[in-house]
């Protein structure tokens, strides 16, 4: 990791000095010396980092070497963000000076200070002299350890993908269908007179053999699903928090969070809940040795338990097997000699054609007999091969010293540490960083790369998304990420996890520089994170007496911080952070965020201390329910790249100089309806890459017109409110070519503001789809929603020009009485249609029409196809609609994969011609009396036989069948 950062720093360090000479800065004499002298140590010492990496694992005294580097390096770039923050605030100073425009200025902006005045100080001199000493002592070090000297830099090449973009299947199993089906006997076997309580399995194993997979597995088979009444899943892992657990069993049994603060109450409730029903609950990883933690939730569920209930336990200790009163032990074993070769192959030859297989196949059997049949190790050695394409990188690989390493977790860290020095410097850095998430964590691919960016992992410049992208996607295809969620619009990661093993040994290589703390109130846990040289920190306040410990305060170098706080606890958090922002002034990620629970809240008040953090590039306040306002000072962070202020329902307006954070790029506002204004500073500004989620409507929608360069998403909310077209024509949407998801909500924000207008109100049905019409996107859109509109026209003219939509919603817009032509799109996917209250018949207008000649009215599809791409249909409360006539194109949905029908009472029948698509996987019908009696299974449904190959059928939440039985 050390490579990476000595890289970064010297990158930054010739980029800065070129904009010192630039802007004629004149340093205190003597510093322009001390600068060239650190850049110059820097090349020398990064030609031999490649040799030290690799040497450190075996070596301590490297180890230690590296170290005393990775602090020097980190002070460098402190200093460099001093330089580069002197010479952004004067621009914006010079900038102020010269407009018209007046705002509040942060008790904490320097006044009147000129760059030569603030990089000139003589502490920042005397920095730069310290380091540069530090650093020529490293130096002379070096020379004691005989490095390889390595000028080429070939490790900073990254090396080739493959061409496809997909991800391959890295979950598919091998060797386990004997494994599964005796866990599931197990489960499914009545259990003895002789056995009290609930009969409990444990699956036991070592670290990366595949016990949470086979669990999942087991948790998924169809007699399984069958058998249990309710199925719970929670991931335990370490330490054993009874409250969380509890918590997370309930919450599965009721689909509902808990807002309960007492253990007793959430016991009582799971009791209630589990009464008279048969369940399966798998605690996934437990680590706890102290039978104290489990009694009380034994207790609640054995005195609850219906006859036939099973817990299934996932560990890698026999004895805590034994401490929480195992009844059935199964040790999972490794895979085979074969089962091991099948899943690493699998991997390694992706796209590859018969001749590269044969050709490195025995080479890749020996790399493979070296995973030791651990799954884990075969996926991520697998992973790692895919990108070498000869036999010299294989050979390299499989004689590298790295397998002379003897971890505890039987040499599982050498194929890890194999991967990781394959890795080029930059992606190192982004893979440990995710040890700042907890165990088990659901990781956001965007807020990672939004976190990767704020720590300048990703360089600068207006790539830096891009490159997070690529970084994150080569992570994944390595396998150091696994259990995709994907989005079902494009398919691509919305978010993952990382295993067990993996997290560990990210952790290990931040080991020392990130921790996690926790306090409730009495005692600190894992004190031991106290360290000068500590930069990220997770603080978990267990309750509402917990504080911010005070050592904290002593973590000045500190670039993390994350902050668990427990909902009840305002008053303490409110009071620990001005003197947490005096101190912490390195921050670059600051959370404080509250996701835990919606209606509760951490924070009422941001202080005027958080100016001083002018390093930062990210800060979360998402949740904090009780947040009114923003203080000024926020707006003297010029670095800040990302301000998430998600479900901060309360906030009344952003602050009026806003326009001074000149980096913002990700202004993330979702469900902020109480926020009135963005503020004249937001809508006055040229913000280069703003990326803004959603757009309230209170004075006038032609502000929108200010943002040439908007990007991303973009939801409006309040366009019932607008009073005139020309507003929504001054928005110019059409021109924001970089939008890429929109929302177009008619809902109403401020009741009676078109009652105003004279004669507005009865003419707003008018207005609307005359609004609507105006409010033209932008043509590469990929996602539409529409809705609450009055209106009477059924569409706008320009919904069906849009030839890049791949996902479209409409909804609860009453007076169209037509659905609009969207067969003519030729690469949507996915379409939902939600209460059209006037919609008696879906047409052909809407299913696809024919001209008098016979040819397909849609100039765009030479094909004679409707719906070329589409892959999912839903339809939902439509409560007039009773016919559905099929169209008269040649071909229509022919990759149609699921269609679910809810709500819709008067329905008569679906088109037959649908119904037998070989392509159709899923039909879901609910509440449709009519429809369910034509689909009944017991023979007298009459459309039962042009169904009856789909794989699933569910009618009113039962499935009538499933994966063909």
């Amino acid at each position: 990791m050390a490579e990476a950062l000595v890289s970064g720093v010297f990158e930054r360090l010739t980029s800065i000095s070129l904009q010192v000479a630039e802007n004629g800065v004149r340093l205190v004499v003597g510093v322009n010396e001390e600068v060239e002298k650190i850049g110059a140590t820097l090349r020398t010492i990064r030609a031999v980092l490649a040799d030290a990496e690799k040497r450190q694992v075996k070596e301590q005294a490297v180890k230690l070497w590296l170290d005393n580097l990775q602090n020097v390096a980190y002070d460098i770039e402190d200093v460099l963000d001093e330089w580069s923050t002197a010479m952004l605030r004067s621009t914006i100073g010079k900038s102020q000076s010269s407009s018209s425009s007046t705002f509040p200025v942060s008790r904490f902006a320097p006044s009147g200070n000129s760059v030569p005045r603030l990089i000139g100080r003589r502490n920042t001199a005397v920095k730069i002299k310290e380091i540069n000493e530090r650093l020529q002592v490293i130096s002379k070090e070096k020379d004691d350890f005989a490095f390889i000297v390595n000028l080429t830099r070939n490790n900073d090449i990254e090396p080739e993908r493959p061409k496809t973009t997909c991800f391959i299947d890295v979950s598919e199993i091998r060797g386990r269908d004997q494994d599964k089906n005796t866990i599931v006997r197990m489960l499914l076997s009545e259990s003895s007179a002789q056995e009290r309580g609930i009969p409990l399995i444990s699956i036991v194993g070592m670290g990366g053999i595949g016990k949470t997979t086979l669990a999942q597995i087991v948790y998924n088979d169809r007699e399984v699903n069958a058998y249990f009444q309710k199925k719970l899943w929670v991931c335990v892992s370490d330490p054993f928090d009874e409250m969380r657990v509890a918590k997370a069993i309930l919450e599965a049994l009721t689909r509902t969070p808990s807002s309960f603060g007492e253990l007793n109450s959430v016991l009582e409730q799971i009791q209630e809940s589990i009464a008279g029903k048969r369940f399966l609950l798998v605690l996934d990883d437990v680590w706890t040795e102290d039978e104290r933690k489990w009694q009380s939730l034994k207790y609640c569920l054995n005195s609850g338990a219906t006859p036939g209930s099973k817990i299934l336990v996932t560990t890698r200790k026999e004895n805590v097997a034994a401490i929480m009163g195992c009844t059935k032990l199964f040790h999972l074993g490794s895979l085979s000699e074969e089962e091991c070769w099948s899943l690493f192959s699998h991997i390694a030859f992706s796209g590859r054609n018969d001749r590269d297989r044969a050709s490195l196949a025995d080479i890749g059997k020996k790399i493979a007999d070296r995973c030791k049949g651990l799954p884990l190790a075969a996926k991520t050695l697998g992973g790692l091969l895919r990108f070498k394409r000869s036999r010299e990188q294989w050979q390299r690989i499989l004689d590298s010293r790295m397998w002379e390493l003897d971890e505890a977790e039987s040499g599982l860290f050498s194929p890890l540490l194999l991967s990781y020095y394959d890795l080029p410097p930059p992606l190192r850095q982004c893979f440990s960083y995710c040890s700042i998430f907890p165990k088990d964590h659901k990781i956001e691919k965007d807020l990672l790369i939004k976190l990767w960016m704020a720590q300048g992992f990703l360089g600068e410049g207006n790539e830096t998304q891009i490159v997070g992208e690529e970084y994150f996607d080569n992570l994944a295809m390595r396998s150091f990420f696994q259990e995709f969620e994907m989005d079902g619009m494009d398919e691509s990661i919305i978010r993952c996890k990382m295993h067990d093993i993996i997290h560990e040994f990210a952790q290990l290589l931040r080991k020392g520089e990130c921790c996690v703390v926790a306090s409730n109130g009495l005692e600190v846990q894992r004190a031991e994170w106290c360290h000068e040289n500590a930069r990220h920190v997770r603080v978990i306040l267990d309750n509402e007496q917990a504080a911010i410990p005070s050592p904290l305060h002593n973590a000045k170098k500190l670039r993390s911080l994350i902050v668990d706080s427990c909902p009840h606890n305002t008053s303490s958090l409110n009071a620990s952070l001005p003197g947490l922002f005096d101190h912490l002034i390195c921050l670059r990620m600051l959370d404080l965020s509250n996701r835990g629970c919606r209606r509760q809240t951490s924070i009422t008040e941001l202080p005027d201390q958080i100016g001083k953090l002018l390093y930062l590039r990210y800060i979360s306040l998402e949740g904090n329910t009780g947040l009114g306002y923003l203080p000024e000072a926020l707006c003297d962070l010029c670095n800040l790249q990302t301000l998430n202020i998600r479900l901060c329902s309360y906030l009344k307006i952003l602050p009026f100089g806003i326009e001074r954070l000149i980096n913002l790029m990700h202004l993330q506002n979702s469900e902020t309806y109480g926020c009135r204004s963005m503020g004249d500073g937001l809508k006055k500004s040229m913000f280069p890459n703003l990326e803004q989620e959603e757009v309230f409507y209170w004075s006038s929608l032609g502000d929108l017109g200010s943002f040439a360069n908007l990007r991303g998403n973009l939801k409006i909310i309040g366009l019932g409110d607008v009073i005139r077209r020309t507003e929504a024509e001054e928005a110019g949407l059409w021109k924001k070519t970089d939008l890429r998801n929109l929302t177009l909500s008619f809902t109403s924000v401020s009741k009676g503001r078109r009652a105003l207008v004279k004669g507005s109100a009865s003419d707003s049905p008018v207005l609307e789809a005359s609004v609507l019409e105006a409010l033209r996107p932008p043509p590469y859109l990929e996602y539409l929603n529409i809705n609450r509109m009055n209106g009477p026209t059924a569409f706008p003219s320009w919904m069906v020009s849009l030839m890049m939509l791949r996902r479209v919603i409409l909804w609860a817009c009453p007076n169209w009485k037509n659905l609009p032509p969207m067969w003519k799109l030729p690469v949507l996917e996915h379409l939902e249609i939600w209460e059209m209250k006037n919609v008696k018949e879906v047409g052909q207008e809407f299913m696809g029409a024919e001209t008098e000649k016979g040819q397909a009215s849609s100039s765009s599809d030479d094909n004679n196809i409707a719906f070329p791409s589409l892959k999912h249909l839903k339809f939902q409360l439509m409560e007039e609609w009773q016919e559905w006539n099929y169209g008269n194109l040649l071909t229509t949905m022919p990759l149609l994969c699921s269609l679910r029908i809810n709500s819709c009472l008067k329905l008569k029948l679906l088109p037959r011609q649908l119904l037998q698509k070989t392509t159709l996987q899923v039909l879901d019908i609910s509440d449709c009396p009519i429809l369910k009696e034509h689909c009944s299974r017991n023979g007298t449904g009459e459309d039962w036989p042009y169904i009856s190959h789909i794989p699933t059928i569910t009618i009113d939440g039962e499935d009538v069948q499933r994966e063909g039985n």
